[in-house]
Order: structure tokens, then sequence, then C-alpha cells
């Protein structure tokens, strides 16, 4: 018995040391990770000289400050991002974006009118009324299948005095063989001072565009071709926003130079808008000054002047004091949530206004000055996820009293002198668009709109009595029908 406790006492002492030796072995283990844990810590999360780049896909950045003055016809809900996030030698994370699309249309138009000019004999002091003539003018129906390109790049980074972004578009038009050269549509910086202030400068549309009805809101990729909008153009600029929850406010100074107008000075334009979620407006106004700047436009006849034999080819002289633009116009929006929407807007202005000329005699456009006003409206509605429809009105008045005595033709042969011209627009648009997914859409477009004009000119109408007078009453019905896809990423 006794040799027996003896051999167990043994056993045990024998494994006791055992376990005390697997807890040394199993204490230096956890004491090896804790060190391997503590040294991935404190070492950089990337090698020295190189930084940590995410790429990503997410909605697409909206730039402080534009106000929706520069809105373009396709938005890309989606970009893709690359991200350089911050660390040690990289204070700052800098972001890149880029999205962009191709679109192509078989495009239908055409256009007929008629006139009816009246013409008076006053070589003797006196207006009688000699003959009246009825012109009517069918165009050929015009078949083009059309295409447009465009990159959007934006890039944006975070700095000590705040956001700090440049917003690059460029843009590519074709029409058949020839090949289109890329120019670019906006070119814009700014700086988030703070979360409701920035400073922005550059190329983009002005604030005195109005955002809402016909032309502020509709898809309209090949059509919205009417004279019914209230866009003042594109120029260069630097702007001041302010931005607070829904109520957002900017001014700007704009550029005035507008071809080859002369003595032309800085505008200034002002917008204030408000965004809720069943009702948005906004309230725009824009300036530029002419300084009355001096238009002078010379060129060559295409053709035999208007019923003047042998001008083929000769030359003429343009001259025009042009007054400054301005406008101020109003726009809202009233929203059923995803369902439907009505967008409105109105503007009155005077200013410069380009004209073509209507028998193509002239190879050129010519400004003249005028007033004008008009409404407009648009209606859309969503009948399902992917089905979205559209059907605005619109009609604008312009009074083109005042042509300061311009006188188209040469010095020696003056050729017309316009007097008290009005015209008139009436447009109807609509549209049913198709998108599958983000990065498709099928649409189906047409457009109507009338144009009528009525005026008195006078000039040298032919050889037979020099001094005539005549009345003019013209209307042309303008028709596009177009066919659309457009492919984005």
């Amino acid at each position: 018995m006794k040799m027996a406790l003896l051999a167990g006492a043994a056993v045990a002492a024998s494994a006791a040391a055992a376990h005390a030796d697997e807890l040394q072995d199993l204490k230096a283990q956890v004491e090896a990770l804790n060190a391997r844990m503590a040294a991935m810590e404190t070492a950089p999360s990337v090698p020295a000289g190189y930084q940590l780049l995410a790429i990503t896909e997410g909605e697409a950045k909206q730039i402080p400050g534009m106000m929706g003055s520069d809105r373009d016809r396709v938005v890309n809900n989606r970009a893709t991002y690359i991200s350089i996030l911050p660390t040690a030698d990289a204070p700052a994370g800098t972001q890149i974006s880029w999205s962009g699309y191709v679109r192509a249309a078989i495009v239908y138009s055409g256009k007929s009118g008629d006139a009816t000019v009246k013409k008076y004999d006053t070589a003797n002091g006196t207006s009688t009324l000699t003959s009246k003539v009825k012109y009517s003018r069918n165009s050929d129906d015009d078949w083009d299948v059309k295409s447009r390109g465009q990159l959007r790049v934006v890039a944006t980074t975070d700095t000590a005095v705040g956001e700090v972004g440049v917003e690059l578009k460029m843009r590519a038009d074709f029409d058949g063989t020839s090949k289109a050269d890329v120019y670019m549509k906006t070119a814009w910086g700014y700086w988030a001072m703070t979360p409701e202030l920035t400073f922005g400068g550059g190329y983009a549309g002005s604030l005195g565009n109005i955002g809402y009805g016909y032309d502020g809101a509709c898809t309209c990729y090949y059509t919205d071709n009417a004279d019914v909008g209230f866009d003042p153009g594109d120029t260069t600029q630097l702007r001041l926003s302010y931005n607070s929850g829904p109520f957002a406010m900017a001014i700007a100074l704009e550029d005035s130079t507008t071809g080859n107008f002369n003595g032309a000075e800085l505008g200034v334009a002002g917008e204030m808008k408000y965004t809720g979620d069943s009702f948005s407006g906004e309230i725009s106004g824009v300036y530029r000054n002419t300084n009355e700047g001096d238009y002078n436009l010379k060129g060559t006849y295409k053709n035999a002047g208007a019923g003047v034999p042998g001008t083929t080819g000769a030359d003429f002289n343009y001259n025009a004091d042009l007054e400054a633009l301005w406008q101020v116009g109003i726009g809202g929006a009233f929203s059923l949530g995803d369902i439907a929407s009505i967008s409105l807007a109105a503007a009155m202005g005077s200013g410069p206004y380009q004209v073509v000329n209507s028998n193509g005699s002239i190879e050129a456009e010519y400004p003249v000055n005028n007033s004008w006003w008009g409404v407009s409206g648009l209606a859309s509605a969503n009948l399902s996820d992917s089905v979205h429809t559209e059907l605005g009105v619109g009609y604008k008045s312009r009074d083109i009293d005042n042509f300061n005595g311009v006188t188209i033709g040469t010095d020696d042969n003056p050729l017309w002198r316009y007097t008290g011209v009005e015209q008139d627009t009436f447009a109807v648009l609509g549209g049913v668009y198709y998108t599958p997914v983000d990065q498709l859409t099928i649409g189906l477009e047409a457009e109507w709109y009338q144009n009528q004009l009525s005026g008195k000119r006078t000039g040298n109408v032919d050889t037979a009595a020099e001094n005539k007078k005549q009345d003019v009453d013209a209307s042309g019905d303008n028709w596009t029908v177009d066919l659309v896809s457009v492919w984005r990423f």
C-alpha cells in the first residue's frame, strides 16, 4: 500500500509539471500575438510615398452655388468616383468623378409658310395701294441622324479653408459625315468658404435664365427649337451665392460681350430661389450693358436682293446703335411627389435680338433692338417607374419697333428700312421617355411652332420707282419629330 501511494504521488507531480509548462508556452504565444498587433497599429496604412485610392459608384456631384443655371438636357444621376483618402502625409481628401453620355436620334423636320405684301407708290408724296401679292413657301422634308457626346469631370478637395472644386463639361455635336470639334460647354471653379457661402467663376449659364416652364424644365433632347424661352445665354462671370436650407440666392458679375457688338461692358445678374417638397420657385433678373454699342456688319449679297437687279455679289453695310439687354422673370413648379408636376414661367425684357434674313439674300445674321414678354408651362407625369411623359405650351411676343434708322444695304443704295415689326410665336411640344435603367433612355419627341410677323418696310425695291413702301404679313409653321436614344455611364 505504501509503495502504491508513493507511485501515485509521483505521477501527479509529473502531470502538474507538464501542465505548468503548457501554460508558459501559451502565455508566450499570446504575448507574441499582442506584440504583432501593436506593430500593425503603429505601421502606416500604405507604404511611404503612396496614398490610398478608392473607386466607387454614387450620385452625381451637385456643384455648390450653380443654382440650376447650367442645367443639362441629360441629367446624369450617377457618376464614378476616385477618392484619395487622407493619410499621415496627405491631410486633405481629394475626390474626382466623371460621367458622360452619347445620344443619337433620327430627326424629321419641315417648315412651310406664306406672306402677303401690300405695295404702295410714294413717289409723288402720296401713298397709293398699287398691288397685293401673296407668296407661299414649302420646304422639302428633312431627314437627319444627329448625335452628341459629352463628358463631365468634377474634382473637389477638402482644404483648411473649405472645399475647392472644378467642373469641366466637354461636348461635341455631329450631323452626317462631317467631324465635330469638341467645345467646352461649362468651365467652372468654386470655393465653398462656409457651408452656406460659395464663391465661383468661369463660363456657365446665366443667373438670369428662368429654369422653369417650356424651355427651362423640359427634357427636350432634339426639340425646344421655338423662340419661347427666357435664357439670356451662357457667359463668363464671377458669382457669389448663399444657400441655407430650402432658400438660396446669388449675384453674378457677367461679361456683356456678344459677337461683333462693339462697346460692350459688364453686366449683372441675380436670382432668389426656394426649393421645397411640393413647391419650388425663383425670381431672376439680368442686365447687360452695351453702352449703346455700335454694331457694324459687312458682307455680300448671295442673290439679287429683294428684287434689286444687279446686287448679286455686291457689298453691303449694316449699322445699329444697340441698347442694353435686360430681363426679369419668375418661375415656379408644383409637385405631386413622384407622380406628376406642373412648371410655369413668365418674363419680360428688352435688348438686341438676332434676326436671320428671311429671303436668304444676305449672308449674315444681324441684331436689332426689341422688347418682349412671354409665358409658358410644362406638365409632366410618371406613368410608371420607367416611363415619363411631358407636354408643354409657350407664347412669346416681340415688338421690334425701333431699328434706330438701321439700313439694310449699301451706303449709296439702301435696300430696306424696317419699322413697326411685331412677331408672335406659339409653340407646343411633347415627349414620351422610357428609362429601364439609369444607363439607357429611349424617347419619342415632337414639337410644332408658328411665327407670325407683321410690319412695314421702305426702300428701293425695283428700278421702276425709287421710293416704295410695303406692308408685310407673314406666317411660318415649323415642326420636328424624333426618335432618340441616350446611353450614359
